[in-house]
């Protein structure tokens, strides 16, 4: 019998015992109803934007080769009008904190094609949680406490990125070499780690402190979610328990003037604790047709909220219950493992991935 044969008869065993059960749930729903608002009608923006990331890696014995990429769509209306694409392919060495690494630069590609974006539109949409994305410090940033040669040089090289800024790639690989002059193996994975989670946060800064400055309208729509911003369960997230529900289309009253420091509290590095905890958002809970989305809404200095305004877009572009223009650019970016694997024979790679002795 292989593994399969035995997880079968164990998922035999288990049926009727493993499920997500809404008894019990008559109190939450209670609660939730008396939150629960209608949705305004919906209207369409002068223009908007979306933006999604994707990454992809195929991973060898020390090393990983990586794509990552970042798609934009425009549109005035409903008519589409332009579709860019950003990308890169590159090999990661050493391996360590290869995932935070890929996470940050997939991010660093994201948020600077968001930026790029930004000026032709009024409204701009999001793949994915904004506060999310800032309060995840990466796996490798810790140790930056333990080493102030890395955190020294680092900073150093920082302030010679920020000199010479540019969007639709990624400047933190401009000092790989420097780096690699003064720090070998995992040091060197967590210096340059470090100065492209400086970029990132840069970038992240440099974005909402544009759409605050220009006025524009940014929403950030996320399919999935940890918060407990209403601890409607003690063990699953909101966003999972109202999913749960049989709710009608409609909104959670929101939570305005959400900031970074309500969701985690960690120190940034140097400059940026104080820059970004100056924005704060408007934080929902928001159903277009099927399913439940988590919704923030960048709060603008004097102008408070503009969150029905926000909802009433989102409406107008929902499709199946979820805004197309993010759809259209979600498959418009998507890595797979076939692009990978067309990656690797173009660039004539050839490695070791430890899998051979097992046949893989």
């Amino acid at each position: 019998m292989t593994i399969r044969g035995v997880l079968v008869e164990a998922a035999f065993r288990k049926v009727g015992t493993v499920s997500i059960s809404t008894d019990g749930f008559d109190g939450v729903l209670e609660k939730v109803m008396e939150l629960w608002r209608e949705l305004p009608p919906s209207a369409p923006p002068s223009s908007a934007g979306a933006v999604d990331g994707s990454r992809n890696r195929k991973e060898f014995s020390g090393y990983v080769v990586y794509a990552v990429g970042a798609a934009s769509a425009t549109f005035n209306g409903d008519d589409p009008s332009g579709l860019e694409i950003d990308a890169d392919v590159d090999l990661l060495k050493p391996y360590e904190y290869s995932d935070s690494r890929l996470r940050i630069l997939m991010g660093i590609l994201e948020f600077k094609r968001a930026l790029s974006t930004l000026s032709r539109v009024s409204f701009l949409m999001l793949d994915g949680s904004v506060i999310g994305a800032l309060v995840r410090p990466p796996s490798f940033y810790y140790e930056i406490s333990d080493n102030g040669e890395i955190r020294e040089k680092v900073w150093e090289l920082f302030k010679e990125l920020k000199e010479n800024y540019s969007t639709g790639r990624i400047n933190a690989k401009d000092f790989y070499s420097e780096i690699q002059k003064r720090f070998s193996g995992r040091e060197y994975a967590v210096a340059a780690g470090y100065l492209e989670y400086l970029e990132y946060l840069y970038t992240m800064y440099r974005l909402l402190k544009e759409a605050q400055d220009k006025g524009k309208l940014l929403v950030a729509i996320s399919k999935r979610s940890d918060s407990r911003l209403h601890s409607l369960d003690p063990l699953l997230p909101d966003i999972a328990v109202l999913n749960l529900l049989n709710l009608p289309p409609g909104y959670i009253d929101p939570k305005c003037g959400r900031g970074i420091d309500e969701e985690k509290k960690f120190r940034y590095p140097g400059e940026f604790n104080d820059l970004l905890r100056q924005f704060t958002f408007t934080v929902s809970y928001l159903k277009l047709g099927d399913w439940v989305h988590k919704v923030e809404v960048l709060e603008l200095p004097g102008a408070g909220s503009r969150f029905e305004e926000a909802l009433s877009y989102l409406g107008f572009y929902a499709v199946s219950g979820y805004p197309y223009p993010l759809t259209e650019v979600h498959k418009s970016v998507k890595i797979s493992s076939k692009d990978i694997d067309e990656i690797l024979r173009i660039l004539k790679l050839r490695g070791i991935t430890g899998r051979e002795p097992l046949g893989e």
